[in-house]
């Protein structure tokens, strides 16, 4: 029996998938990430970060956790913040799926959405980045958790699924 939802990320199924191509001289394997509690890969890494971030001192229980993101990695930062009491707003915008936003919204995760593109790019991701900046800026005792550019975020499947793999 599991302590925590949290305690289920990961550990997912090794499947060998005998029938795909059934006459090839190497083993295939299929890694079930799907079967996170959260449905993807990404709760590995959402997990994972939020994990370091309070292990140094920079998510304290009253920090407001901050991210861009248009799918998983926004939900696995839900849940993981829901589970662990954390505030978290997720900047997404028109093309983050109403599904997406729904999930979000069920883990508690409050929605910013940027409605423009960056007025430079003609991107969303350069909009929802600034709108983080701004918020941080404005938002005491936030952290961006920054997926685009937090080594941790790489780090949890080296460190977890390589593990379950090899």
């Amino acid at each position: 029996m599991e302590e925590s939802i949290l305690s289920t990320i990961g550990h997912t199924p090794l499947v060998r998938l005998t029938r795909v191509l059934p006459n090839i001289p190497f083993s295939l394997f299929a890694k079930l990430e799907g079967f996170n509690p959260g449905g993807s890969a990404k709760d590995r890494p959402a997990l994972h970060i939020l994990q370091e971030a309070m292990r140094t001192g920079a998510i304290k229980p009253s920090t407001v956790v901050i991210e861009s993101s248009s799918g998983n990695l926004g939900i696995g930062l839900a849940q993981a913040c829901r589970y662990l009491g954390l505030r978290f707003i997720c900047v997404v915008d028109p093309k983050t799926t109403a599904q997406n936003i729904r999930i979000l919204r069920a883990y508690g995760a409050e929605i910013d959405l940027v409605s423009k593109p960056d007025p430079v790019t003609g991107e969303f991701l350069h909009a929802r980045i600034n709108r983080v900046r701004t918020l941080l800026q404005t938002i005491e005792d936030s952290v961006w958790t920054n997926q685009y550019a937090n080594l941790s975020n790489a780090e949890a499947h080296y460190r977890t699924t390589m593990d379950e793999i090899a």
